[in-house]
């Protein structure tokens, strides 16, 4: 299954990182962007706002890998 939610994430995420799109890996997580909870709640709120999505505590955290995330969304949207 392509992973569709990738860009339109990442791209709000590299923003909050403060690095250019082009660096961020699909294998890397917020922990390895140093980022923190409130980037993790921030993200939560993007998702909602962007895609409709409510994230309940816990489906997604720091340790995870932003192919997981973008997979998890993509999959919550039904895409």
């Amino acid at each position: 299954m392509p992973v569709t939610a990738y860009p339109g994430l990442v791209t709000f995420i590299a923003d909050k990182a403060e690095v250019p799109v082009e660096e961020i890996d699909p294998e890397k997580t917020l922990e390895d962007l140093a980022l923190d909870s409130l980037a993790l709640i921030e993200v939560a709120l993007f998702i909602r706002r962007e895609y409709g999505v409510d994230v309940p505590d816990g489906d997604l955290v720091l340790s995870q890998k932003l192919s997981e995330w973008a997979a998890y969304l993509d999959e919550r949207v039904g895409r």
